[in-house]
């Protein structure tokens, strides 16, 4: 399987670095080439990662690598849409990073490139491959603290005064390129957990609070109160200014037989407390051939779905509701009303 990796900035290397893990353990799986629109840069990060082919774009990319089988899109969160259908028309599968699009338009047309194509569009969520993630999956899967009903989860992983970063991600803070803040950008990874744990979201209601002196045109903190169709009612705060001291987050899931709690503050483990003494769970934050474990087992997924022939686990239409959840959030901070999210039709 040759894949193209476009963009080498911080998600790009992490693919690469999935790559490069799955090939020391034996997997059929090769990095075919680097493109990224900055030749200087471009040019660094081929000698580092040992690439000889690189592009300054995906077009002359397909053209000189016609037998490539899929795309990794790394690209600022815009191009998205124009990246998987230019890879769809040329046959190849794709794996986009999220948010997969800023809008729903965009979201709906990559999901028929790939579908008419016919090839696998799939999100690089890499949230839901986290050894946390899949821990308190399993333990619900159990039953042990029966229906959920209520909880939170929480992100606050900056503690800053603006919403910038530095150098080549500068881009993250302007709001055409990005789509959003915090929201956009960290809420999309708690809200696809959320789903992958609780259903498909009903109802969201949303609020800004900034203090006065949050310098950006994004949004600071959104809390909001989200409502799944299995019935439970969660609320999430994510933010850009609060002060999380080294990045804090917590989920906490109170079921009718149960509770259950991670807080990244703890370590690395999730506590079930049901009658009896509560039943610690370590996970391991893990690192496979210098990646980390979350990415490669993403990159794994994708590779398993195309063998498969089969929609992978973070696919398009899985994730194009995470982002309808997401915006739908947003409308409920402009309207101050509760908002459904816009589901495929």
């Amino acid at each position: 399987m040759d894949l193209i990796v476009v963009g080498a900035g911080w998600a790009g290397e992490r693919h690469v670095q999935a790559i490069k893990a799955l090939q020391s353990e034996g997997a059929d799986v090769r990095l075919a080439a680097l493109v990224d629109t900055d030749a200087d840069h471009l040019a660094a990060k081929a000698a580092e990662w040992g690439v000889g082919a690189t592009y300054h774009d995906l077009p002359a990319a397909l053209d000189a690598l016609p037998h490539a089988d899929a795309v990794v899109l790394a690209t600022p969160h815009h191009l998205h849409r124009e990246g998987t259908e230019q890879a769809a028309s040329a046959g190849l599968h794709v794996l986009v990073e999220k948010p997969m699009a800023l809008t729903l338009e965009d979201a709906d047309a990559m999901v028929q490139a790939c579908r008419d194509a016919p090839t696998t569009l799939m999100v690089a969520e890499s949230a839901r491959y986290t050894r946390r993630a899949r821990t308190v999956r399993d333990v619900l899967d159990t039953g042990t603290i029966g229906q959920v009903l209520t909880g939170r989860f929480n992100l606050i992983p900056r503690g800053h005064k603006t919403f910038q970063y530095p150098g080549r991600r500068a881009w993250l803070a302007d709001p055409a390129v990005c789509g959003g803040g915090i929201w956009m950008l960290n809420g999309i990874h708690v809200m696809s957990v959320a789903r992958m744990l609780l259903g498909e979201v009903t109802a969201i209601v949303a609020r800004e609070v900034r203090s006065d002196e949050f310098q950006s045109e994004l949004e600071s903190t959104v809390v909001a109160l989200v409502s799944f169709d299995s019935g439970a009612v969660l609320t999430m705060i994510i933010s850009a200014e609060l002060h999380g001291y080294r990045r804090y987050g917590d989920l906490v899931l109170f079921g009718s037989e149960g509770t259950l709690d991670v807080n990244r503050r703890h370590g690395d483990r999730v506590t079930v407390y049901t009658e009896g003494e509560p039943e610690v769970l370590p996970y391991a934050s893990d690192e496979r051939g210098g990646a980390p474990g979350s990415f490669v087992r993403e990159l794994e997924e994708f590779l398993s779905a195309i063998a498969e022939g089969r929609e992978p686990y973070t696919g398009g239409r899985s994730e194009r509701e995470t982002l309808a959840a997401i915006l739908a959030g947003y409308e409920s901070v402009r309207t101050g009303q509760p908002v459904t999210p816009q589901r495929a039709r």
